[in-house]
């Protein structure tokens, strides 16, 4: 299994769950942007939990979860065709507090078909959250 994480804080903690865990050997945790960690490679699964606030993060926290203008989002789907290999599939998680209209629209254009595997709702300062899984496949 490869893992890609932008923030070196949570890349130094998943190795330290994996070691914690006895995973160490099955786990290959990488630093990095996006797909700059896997450059040339493919996959039968990928896990994307991306971004899906869409302002400016105010510190590295924050960055797990906001996207300026939905650019990593954006580029992700640009850019999966070329890191998933055929009949490959992907799950990708957003939330209800994000824009799903556009999530969607970047789905179709990239020729996914989506289905809602998973949803779990919840509270945020007083707002109904709901977050999703989604199953995204090409159609054959």
């Amino acid at each position: 299994m490869v893992t890609v994480d932008f923030n070196p804080i949570a890349v130094a903690a998943a190795r330290s769950n994996a070691a914690t865990n006895g995973l160490a050997d099955r786990v290959d945790l990488r630093h990095g942007d996006l797909f700059g960690a896997v450059a040339g490679e493919a996959f039968d699964l990928v896990v994307f939990d991306p971004p899906f606030r869409w302002f400016p993060a105010r510190d590295l926290l924050e960055a797990a979860v906001t996207d300026p203008d939905y650019r990593t989002l954006t580029a992700f789907f640009e850019q999966i065709g070329t890191h998933l290999r055929p009949r490959g599939r992907l799950l990708v998680f957003f939330g209800s507090s994000g824009d799903l209209a556009h999530f969607r629209t970047l789905v179709a254009r990239a020729g996914f078909a989506s289905e809602i595997v998973a949803r779990h709702e919840l509270e945020r300062d007083g707002q109904a959250v709901e977050y999703l899984t989604f199953r995204l496949t090409r159609p054959d």
